[in-house]
């Protein structure tokens, strides 16, 4: 990497998408309040209780898409309490559960997994903790790389000015490269290239349940990495924005072609697209860390058909 240049820029000038770069196949989140000093490995290098790591990390191998994220607000906030979201971003369940704790062991005495499994099939259990309102998570991890910092933090700050506590600093997200980048949830949408222009816009488009423009869209993190670059494809021939625009009925791979089948939900049609999985021809770094290049996943619309409803 030349001397000036950060990764971000480099993928910028590629010309690499931005498309199907969303954590791949994440639909249950983890997400842990923790105001201390961020290393590279976040969680690794925390001062929490090996045990509690241990704990967390185990979870997290224990229950299938999952991810751990920690957050944190920019200033210190009032009351001892900790807070600790289990979300869960499944196509056609999108939720959030807060638990306050009054100390980590608290959160070490939680089975995590088969709070998971009831949170799917008995959600009533934790109506007291549902938590209504939607999560905005902006990496800020300069440890891990320092475009995260310096294009991460001029958005939280503006965004965290415009909707307050619904915006929280956080760890690692994947992407480096398309800083500043950042997570909603429930839905486990994924965005990058984002400027402090954006901060407000991104707000506004969620409440009114709509994706924000797709140049800076990276997907929805239920989805695999060529099934998110298909509902792209779809959002941009559509012109549908509705976060619940289109429902997945199958995807299929056969060598480097990805046959997805969406259907849409207002008026029951059928959309197949069949997308390209190759190679990149340019190579860049994937963080400022790692100075070594390397092609990366693009994917490439071949063919978008509709068909009509299948009969029930």
């Amino acid at each position: 990497m030349t001397m000036g240049h950060v990764c971000s820029q480099l993928s910028h000038t590629s010309g690499e998408a931005i498309y199907g770069t969303a954590g791949n196949g994440t639909d249950v989140w983890f997400v842990l309040e923790y105001p201390g000093v961020w290393g590279g490995k976040a969680m690794e290098e925390s001062k929490l209780d090996d045990a509690l790591k241990e704990h967390l990390q185990q979870a997290v191998a224990a229950t299938p898409g999952a991810r751990l994220q920690l957050i944190k607000h920019g200033e210190s906030r009032n009351g001892s309490s900790t807070s600790f979201f289990i979300g869960l971003s499944q196509e056609d369940v999108a939720a959030l559960y807060r638990f306050e704790l009054q100390d980590f062991t608290d959160l070490a005495a939680m089975d995590l997994p088969a709070m998971v499994t009831e949170l799917r099939t008995a959600p009533e259990r934790y109506a007291a903790h549902k938590h209504d309102e939607p999560l905005f998570l902006v990496c800020t991890n300069g440890s891990r790389d320092r475009c995260c910092a310096t294009l991460g933090v001029p958005v939280y700050l503006t965004m965290a000015a415009y909707a307050g506590d619904q915006v929280w600093q956080t760890t690692h997200t994947g992407g480096h490269r398309f800083a500043a980048t950042m997570i909603v949830l429930p839905h486990g949408v994924y965005y990058g290239r984002l400027g402090a222009e954006d901060a407000t816009a991104i707000v506004d488009s969620y409440n009114a349940g709509d994706v924000y423009a797709l140049d800076h869209y990276r997907g929805r993190s239920c989805y695999k990495a060529p099934v998110q670059a298909a509902e792209y494809y779809l959002r941009a021939e559509t012109h549908q924005q509705s976060l619940d625009a289109f429902s997945l009925l199958e995807a299929n791979q056969q060598d480097d072609v990805w046959t997805c089948r969406f259907r849409s939900n207002g008026d029951d049609l059928v959309h197949e697209l069949f997308v390209l999985a190759e190679e990149s021809e340019f190579i860049i770094p994937l963080s400022c860390r790692k100075p070594d290049t390397e092609r990366v996943p693009q994917y490439r619309l071949l063919s978008h058909s509709v068909h009509a409803p299948v009969p029930a």
